[in-house]
């Protein structure tokens, strides 16, 4: 898989006093959007590395639009090892995670694909949830693209 076969979205928030903190850098399917909603994070606190500032304490929500079909993304960081082991195995910017698969909402109508990462570079886990009609299991081959660090 080249480059020009995924794209790449910068999860991040910042202003121009205290600069950009990252989430993630996920690598999606090229045909996928990041649909930002601005006022929709929290940053409790981050750690620097290699001159970028990383997210070790907060959440972020956003939309996907993957062609026809829209997805609310929710992405959630805490600090240390705090990944549940249950899933099945996913690569996710060299590391190894775990992906589920569930149902939420009113009258459990939602399909829900959670994948949960521990970073050992930052020691933070990294929750990513995205939930919608259909689960969205392209993805799943595009994360091990992605940055946490």
């Amino acid at each position: 898989m080249s480059t020009e076969d995924f794209s790449w979205h910068a999860i991040a928030v910042g202003n121009s006093v205290l600069g950009v903190y990252n989430f993630v850098v996920l690598a999606a399917p090229p045909h996928w959007k990041v649909v930002v909603m601005p006022m929709a994070s929290d940053v409790f606190s981050h750690v620097s590395r290699d001159g970028a500032k990383w997210v070790r304490d907060g959440e972020v929500k956003h939309f996907v639009k993957a062609g026809s079909k829209f997805y609310e993304l929710e992405i959630k960081v805490r600090p240390g090892d705090k990944t549940r082991r249950e899933g099945a195995p996913v690569d996710f910017g060299g590391h190894r995670g775990l992906y589920r698969l569930s149902r939420e909402g009113f009258l459990k109508k939602s399909d829900v694909l959670t994948v949960e990462v521990y970073c050992p570079e930052t020691d933070r886990t990294i929750s990513v949830r995205l939930k919608g009609d259909g689960a969205p299991l392209e993805i799943l081959g595009y994360l091990r693209h992605s940055r946490c660090h």
